[in-house]
């Protein structure tokens, strides 16, 4: 597992605060001392390292699927930082409208978190990698200390916008489409690392943190396709 590059996602984390009006609840101060004892561990060596996997649970007896490609990251725990996500799950039950804009809200915490993390110069400590082939994922030399473990499975469907009548079609030509939906799935748990141990972390089907929806909304027109294109045999995104 590496460090995310931190310019890449710095530019990303720019635009999701701009288009959802989100800033991280940690102030740089409340970030610099609870990573202070992280950047301690490291370097004075005091390591361990998380073991994870993610699957589906089979039935009794059963063999259990493994979920490839989740996403996974590490990052040191905010209580800030966690009382943010909580908020952001339970008003998603408010409306429909509130469930569709969770999981971007999510998305956008996570990376403002992230870049208090790197304003406070403590860039190294987010963690990040995703599943194998055998949804197994492996953080080793991670500093002892208190973390928690953020993860996400997408699952992309692809939808055929309804086609508007003519005269819609002239008056709404500029008005976005739904082109498709994708359901992502979080987990998020806390992780106590020890110096020279592993802790180990299991993500299925049955222990969701939370279960949310993106859209793919786009004007039609403009050079490209009605619909979007998929390939065969291949999960459309």
């Amino acid at each position: 597992m590496t460090n995310r590059s931190s310019g890449a996602r710095s530019a990303v984390s720019g635009v999701m605060l701009l288009l959802l009006g989100i800033t991280s609840v940690a102030s740089a101060g409340d970030v610099a001392a609870l990573v202070a004892p992280l950047l301690a561990a490291r370097e004075r060596g005091s390591l361990g390292s998380v073991d994870g996997r993610a699957y589906a649970e089979g039935r009794p007896g059963g063999e259990a699927t493994p979920y490839v490609s989740v996403s996974v990251l590490l990052l040191p725990r905010s209580a800030a930082f966690e009382a943010e996500l909580e908020a952001i799950k339970t008003h998603s039950r408010d409306s429909p409208d509130a469930y569709i804009e969770a999981e971007p809200k999510v998305t956008a915490a996570r990376l403002a978190f992230e870049r208090t993390l790197i304003d406070t110069g403590a860039g190294q400590l987010i963690l990040g990698g995703s599943s194998d082939g055998a949804g197994a994922f492996r953080f080793q030399r991670v500093p002892e200390g208190a973390w928690m473990l953020l993860a996400w499975r997408e699952t992309p469907l692809a939808k055929r916008p309804p086609g508007p009548k003519r005269a819609e079609a002239e008056r709404y030509k500029t008005r976005s489409q739904v082109f498709g939906q994708t359901t992502v799935t979080l987990w998020w748990r806390p992780v106590t690392v020890r110096a020279g141990e592993e802790a180990t972390v299991r993500l299925h089907d049955r222990n969701e943190w939370m279960t949310g929806l993106r859209e793919d909304r786009r004007v039609p027109g403009q050079g490209q396709p009605a619909t979007p294109r998929t390939q065969q045999g291949a999960a459309p995104r």
